[in-house]
């Protein structure tokens, strides 16, 4: 067998690896299923080793091809990272493989996608929006927008700015609610919020002597920003949003600020990519191009 059959096949096992699919990894690797098949049986034929149990819905590694998986992986990458020094020097090019938040992605996202497409028409952009985290190796993306610190120890991030965040209510629901006046009478009032936040229905705002926390009463809890947006307008209580999300509500007069006095703190807003080995040019450049992109949006600090 040649090196380069071999170097061949080590990509095609580490990319059905890490895609969980014989067909994903093929689109991914822009070749057909059944070369990815004839790769996977001739480096276990090499090897006397099944690194693979394949059915027709799924792929499951063996022990063995675990162990195998964590040494070719580092020999991919290093190839993957010649290839890409090399091509610094030219157009980036390839798939941009990118996560993001629903809402930010339909607002922000997308079109700042479209435009950098447009500068690199050798990249083609493959934006995935959704609200859960994912598993950027799994996956196979290149980078995610992700809102909020990032705790997990084992992605890269690159912080990017904040989001301005406030409380915001319907004119009407504070007219027959009254409008509270502290951070406590907050408790008081019914809370349109995310749900499955972490910290549930508490809430921190800042004020002169620190940090303010109250626990509020839940009255439209969504997972979806939009849906929260409508209920605020909607007159169904005081809730927390990014500027950027009802700026033009704010501006119509839809919505009003409540206790600008003790506002709650900005929203980290983090690229984070799934190796700092390997970082493609691509993923670097959309970074850049995201950062410019994003100054100057309501509610932004970049």
């Amino acid at each position: 067998m040649s090196v380069v059959d071999r170097l061949g096949q080590l990509r095609v096992f580490a990319k059905v690896v890490e895609r969980g699919s014989l067909s994903r990894a093929a689109r991914d690797l822009a070749v057909t299923q059944p070369t990815v098949s004839k790769a996977l049986s001739a480096l276990e034929a090499s090897l006397s080793t099944r690194l693979l149990l394949r059915s027709t819905r799924r792929v499951t590694v063996t022990d063995a091809g675990r162990r195998y998986y964590l040494r070719c992986r580092e020999v991919v990458e290093r190839l993957e990272e010649a290839d890409a020094e090399l091509a610094d020097d030219r157009e980036p090019r390839g798939t941009l493989r990118l996560h993001g938040p629903t809402v930010l992605g339909e607002m922000f996202l997308a079109p700042i996608a479209v435009a950098f497409q447009r500068r690199y028409p050798q990249v083609r952009c493959d934006l995935t929006c959704l609200d859960s985290f994912v598993d950027l190796v799994a996956e196979g993306a290149d980078l995610a927008i992700r809102l909020g610190q990032v705790s997990d120890p084992s992605l890269v991030r690159r912080r990017l700015g904040t989001m301005e965040r406030l409380l915001v209510a319907a004119p009407r629901y504070l007219k027959a609610r009254g409008a509270p006046r502290t951070p406590a009478a907050l408790a008081e009032h019914a809370n349109v919020r995310f749900s499955g936040l972490p910290w549930g229905n508490s809430l921190t705002l800042t004020s002169p002597r620190g940090p303010v926390s109250v626990e509020l009463q839940p009255g439209f809890v969504s997972n979806n920003a939009v849906a929260l947006r409508h209920a605020l307008v909607g007159g169904l209580g005081v809730g927390l949003v990014t500027r950027w999300l009802v700026d033009q509500e704010l501006k119509r007069g839809q919505l009003v600020r409540v206790l600008p006095q003790s506002p709650p703190p900005p929203l980290e807003v983090n690229a984070v990519f799934p190796s700092a080995r390997f970082i493609p040019t691509r993923a670097r450049l959309y970074v850049e191009f995201l950062i410019e992109s994003l100054r100057g949006k309501p509610g932004m600090s970049v």
